[in-house]
């Protein structure tokens, strides 16, 4: 097993009581048949899915509605902690067969490419694909599941679909036809069927998609939970340290694992986090040199291998600069130091942008966010990473300096954290 990789049947750490809530609806056959699981990278987005799955499927669930499910003991929880179920059906983007004579043969290739992930997921649960790929869930992949879940379980009382990265399912031509296919399904799922979405961009999903689903998000932690965590599971005993990886995590655990298994911390998933701190000067900079600086930084090619990841450490440091912004610095995971960026950018923003606290104002900031939401959108099309930066900064310096955007529509769930400091 890869190092780091954690227990098979783990339980998604820090969400005590969400699984406990979770664990009555299942014992009480109260669960939705569609949820849809979401959240930040690294927060434990497959792992909740995969522990839904292993309730449903737990033979304790038939014995008393108060029992305390998954039990962990029973057969169908021994098989779906390691990845065996017959009944639990895990799909993935997957990059598109080049040769396929037929659709049959298409579908055929593409599951036989899910089976060889499902291999590697079980020597480590968290293993990532090559991160360059140009994949999607095209529409072969769909009519895979639409047929897995015409059949009745073969050995449970239901057929659970974990479907990862769900907003991948508008292929890079931006075709919604797979998507459009994957709504049949929801819109008349077999009784026996349930079925759970993970994404990290829901508002990519296609709305009538998003309106048959209830959401689950999981939120990020406590940066001292998460240095709690660093220091308990992964040990890391100087408390500095463990902070400092906390804080670069965003509250997400599984962020944090990857963080202090490269290389001292600092590299792999925090060369992420170095690359989002340069996204942001340029932006707050506003110059067309710092820009082209900000657009260099990253290859033509390879968008998802280094600019996705850059990405979602960005939203992490824009969601600090909101709460800041909003006058809830307590809420951000590292307040002092976003004061302080905040300050230092002041004097060279216009006053359209500039919120009470010297700093971007909060619509700014929400632009700024819609501007990050455009440009991952961007990196799944697997257009030029590059351009997809320069046009990223260019469209935040808009927002900071007050000229508007029009992007604040697509972050309604900043919106929300705005509305709760």
């Amino acid at each position: 097993m890869a190092e780091g990789s954690p227990v098979k049947g783990e339980r998604p750490w820090g969400q005590e009581d969400l699984l406990r809530r979770l664990a009555g609806a299942v014992a009480g056959r109260r669960l939705p048949q569609s949820l849809l699981v979401h959240g930040p990278e690294g927060v434990g987005k497959r792992s909740l899915a995969l522990w839904i799955a292993r309730a449903l499927q737990c033979e304790a669930v038939e014995t008393a509605e108060t029992a305390e499910v998954p039990c962990e003991a029973c057969r169908n929880c021994r098989m779906a902690a390691r990845l065996e179920h017959p009944d639990i059906h895990v799909h993935f983007p997957m990059p598109r067969p080049k040769r396929a004579a037929s659709r049959a043969k298409l579908r055929e290739a593409i599951e036989a490419q899910r089976h060889e992930r499902l291999a590697l997921l079980r020597e480590d649960l968290h293993a990532r694909p090559d991160p360059d790929a140009v994949t999607g869930l095209y529409v072969a992949a769909v009519e895979n599941i639409r047929d897995q879940a015409s059949r009745r379980p073969s050995m449970a009382r239901k057929s659970v679909f974990v479907i990862e990265d769900a907003e991948r399912m508008v292929p890079q031509s931006a075709s919604p036809e797979a998507a459009n296919a994957f709504l049949k399904l929801l819109e008349e799922p077999p009784p026996f069927a349930c079925i759970v979405l993970t994404s990290g961009r829901p508002d990519a999903l296609l709305p009538t998609i998003r309106s048959r689903m209830v959401p689950l998000r999981i939120a990020p932690l406590p940066t001292e939970r998460v240095a709690a965590y660093v220091a308990e599971h992964l040990g890391v005993r100087d408390a500095d340290r463990a902070r400092g990886v906390a804080r670069r995590a965003g509250g997400a655990v599984y962020r944090a694992r990857a963080l202090v298994h490269s290389e001292d911390g600092e590299s792999g998933a925090g060369e992420s986090g170095a690359a989002a701190d340069d996204l942001l000067a340029a932006a707050l900079d506003g110059t067309p040199q710092a820009r082209y600086r900000a657009a260099s930084r990253f290859s033509a090619r390879g968008a998802r291998g280094e600019l996705e990841p850059a990405l979602e450490a960005l939203r992490i440091r824009l969601r600090d600069m909101l709460c800041v912004a909003a006058g809830a610095a307590d809420a951000a995971l590292d307040p002092d130091r976003m004061k302080d960026r905040m300050k230092r950018s002041g004097g060279a923003r216009g006053q359209g942008a500039r919120g009470a606290r010297g700093g971007p104002g909060e619509g700014a900031v929400l632009e700024a966010l819609g501007a990050v939401d455009a440009a991952m959108e961007g990196v799944g099309r697997n257009l030029n990473p590059q351009a997809t930066t320069a046009l990223l900064v260019e469209e935040m310096s808009a927002a900071f300096a007050g000229r508007s955007t029009g992007r604040t529509a697509g972050t309604p769930q900043f919106a929300g954290v705005l509305r709760s400091l």
